[in-house]
């Protein structure tokens, strides 16, 4: 069972204490392992991060304290004897100097962090000390033990602050001062939580709502709420910027036990929760009852991605309800979800300067977002009577087009408070794809019947009667850079590339064995990008209309790709939950040259029944059905997913043949290298 749980101070880390005598420390953004566990001779009761960030101190049930560096290049220990039973709790002062640590012994120790010698011995509690924290300022140290009372001791001195705070009928099992010292939050046994007045010691508040021991409380960092958890299983988050007398309290969510810790991350957006179900959980701190996934990318399908112009960030929706950004060199989300659609994100574009963000969904709305904070811009757009399935932003930015299963396309001015939708065009059939050409003076959007609708965008008449381009619905549609094509994909496999001013076909491209999801010229107008369901991204010769490369990783059907403005690289959504970034000058390389080393062999193959294929088609490598999405080989040079699988192998020491046992004696040496 998991019995502690803290962030660190820049919220990057999450560590956790358990009776394995195991401390483990989390990434806390892909919430997996960061480093190997500190290994311990007794069962882990408490942990805690100093003030840096560069060391943690835990107790243990044996009645030691220790304080263990953890950078990578400076792995030191250091034990600080002094108490005769279990320590149950630790704390660092905000500066840094001293470590506090309360025990089963009756006492509080304070020990000198750089000397590693016994400050002080505080004695005067009569039963079991569970819970010590110091005050913001540094200036006192509060203890509660299980003789019901809280004390307040001089860090100096070592002397009583006032009288002990009564009040609680059970034993104190967690305390929390406020962010600006003013209050102090207790827990106890007796099921309730009391608000004190540091400077007077007057109990300002009882909150009651679980039904069983309280075991851990903890301050948001505004001091505006409060998280409690406890024996009845349950994290519990209290509302305390309602006033006085009117506080209020929602149930986040459950474990299936007992719950021995909770604590707010340094940002005050999420809120990790241990328990002797032997799990953490991470939760959302500003939701109800929803859960934050241990997951850094999206939990479910990528329905669409956008790059910003400077190609330093992608945009993704998906079905999961959510938009995120992430940072194109490291895969991280730069910010966190933005979440405010009531089902799945079907289509997302940004802004040309990178500050606004749209996002539209099977929910009927469209959202605008604040890119740089990740906050919602006033109400939806509504006006569609069915579910948006795409939405585009003009080159100028002034105006939005969405296109919608109810057959209707809507030109919107945002550049105005109102935001009024301007036009509503007709189509007949389901709009799955619409799209603006470079100036801006065309609107061309594909619908269900397998044909292409082009309008004047600001009159909102027809350019010509509509193309029937396919003879199954068009899945999406895109302008050559020059505006003097337009190229569309449909479910009939085929992606088609036209005249605008002829409105004759130019070619036919016929490679994807199923549908066409997502199409993108490059910015340089030499290449087409097409995502399919058969799971491959094509890269095509725009002018030849032959293929000149074959993307294979993803797990699932391909939902949307694009280029970045540099051409160098392009980024797909797929429905397997990840998104993939592709070096196109390697794609090319490995498409004409040929390479024949294994790993351009296995990623030419790609993953058949699970199987890598040699050359021959004979069986090299099985790959796990959980791991296979996660497979990373050039040309992919990026996975944003709950993790990445690297697979290595030289020809050297490649070890095949018709016998396991033989392979498996010779030494095989190809390795999948798990995390991040």
């Amino acid at each position: 069972m998991v019995g502690s749980v803290t962030y660190s101070p820049d919220g990057l880390l999450i560590a956790s204490a358990s009776i394995d005598g195991a401390i483990r420390i989390w990434n806390a953004n892909t919430f997996e392992e960061a480093m190997s566990p500190l290994l311990g001779n007794s069962e882990v009761t408490s942990v805690a991060f100093a003030p840096n960030g560069k060391s943690l101190a835990f107790g243990t049930a044996e009645g030691a304290v220790w304080v263990w560096s953890i950078l990578p290049d400076q792995s030191t220990s250091q034990q600080l004897p002094g108490h005769s039973s279990t320590v149950w709790s630790v704390a660092f002062s905000p500066n840094g100097s001293f470590v506090a640590s309360a025990s089963q012994d009756k006492t509080v120790c304070l020990w000198s962090v750089e000397t590693g010698n016994l400050h002080t011995t505080l004695r005067g509690h009569s039963a079991d000390v569970h819970a010590v924290q110091f005050s913001p300022d540094g200036q006192i140290a509060a203890s509660g033990s299980y003789d019901t009372t809280i004390r307040m001791w001089r860090i100096v001195s070592g002397d009583f602050v006032g009288q002990p705070l009564r009040g609680h009928t059970g034993g104190i099992e967690s305390i929390s001062f406020s962010p600006d010292g003013s209050r102090l939050a207790s827990s106890s046994s007796d099921r309730s939580i009391r608000l004190w007045d540091i400077e007077t010691g007057t109990r300002i508040l009882t909150l009651k709502g679980h039904t069983s021991d309280v075991t851990s409380i903890h301050f948001a960092p505004s001091g505006k709420a409060l998280v409690s958890a406890g024996g009845d299983k349950t994290v519990r988050l209290w509302n305390l910027a309602l006033g006085a007398t009117e506080v209020s309290s929602i149930v986040l969510g459950r474990h299936e036990d007992r719950v021995s810790s909770t604590v707010f991350s340094s940002n005050g957006l999420y809120i990790a929760s241990a328990s002797y179900d032997e799990s953490i959980r991470i939760w959302d701190a500003g939701s109800d009852r929803k859960v934050v996934q241990p997951l850094p990318a999206h939990d479910s399908a990528v329905t669409s991605v956008a790059v910003s112009v400077g190609g330093t960030a992608i945009v993704s929706g998906s079905a999961d309800r959510s938009v995120r950004i992430w940072d194109v060199q490291t895969g991280e989300p730069n910010l966190p979800s933005m979440v405010g659609h009531t089902q799945g994100v079907s289509s997302v574009c940004i802004s040309s300067d990178g500050s606004l963000i749209v996002s539209s969904s099977w929910d009927r709305t469209i959202q605008l977002w604040n890119a740089l904070k990740g906050e919602r811009i006033g109400e939806p757009l509504q006006g569609h009577n069915g579910s948006v399935f795409v939405v585009v932003l003009s080159p100028d930015d002034q105006r939005l087009a969405s296109g919608s299963i109810d057959g209707t396309v809507r030109i919107w001015n945002i550049a105005t408070e109102q935001r009024a939708c301007t036009e509503t065009l007709q189509c007949g059939h389901g709009v799955y794809a619409v799209v603006f050409s470079p100036d801006g003076r065309l609107l061309a959007a594909g619908d269900g019947d397998g044909r292409i609708h082009l309008w004047h965008s600001q009159t909102g008449q027809l350019v010509c009667e509509p193309l029937q381009v396919h003879k199954a619905e068009i899945r999406s549609v895109t302008f050559s850079s020059d505006g003097t094509q337009i190229v569309s994909g449909s479910d009939n496999c085929t992606v088609r590339i036209w005249d605008v001013s002829t409105r004759q076909e130019v070619l036919a491209l016929k490679e994807h064995t199923r549908e066409v999801h997502s199409l993108a010229y490059s910015p340089d107008g030499r290449l087409i990008a097409s995502g399919s369901a058969d799971k491959s991204i094509i890269v095509w010769d725009a002018q030849t209309g032959a293929s000149v490369a074959k993307l294979r990783g993803h797990a699932d059907a391909v939902l949307s790709v694009a280029f970045t403005r540099n051409n160098r690289s392009i980024i797909s959504g797929s429905s397997d939950g990840t998104i993939r970034i592709w070096d196109v000058n390697t794609a090319l390389s490995m498409f004409f040259e040929q390479e024949e080393g294994l790993i351009e062999t296995m990623a030419s193959t790609g993953v058949i029944d699970g199987w890598f294929l040699g050359p021959a088609g004979e069986l090299l490598l099985w790959i796990p059905t959980d791991y296979r999405k996660y497979l990373q080989f050039k040309p992919c040079t990026m996975v944003i997913g709950p993790r990445r699988i690297l697979v290595n192998a030289d020809s050297a020491s490649f070890h095949r043949g018709e016998n396991w046992m033989t392979c498996w004696n010779d030494g095989v040496s190809v390795r999948a290298l798990l995390g991040l």
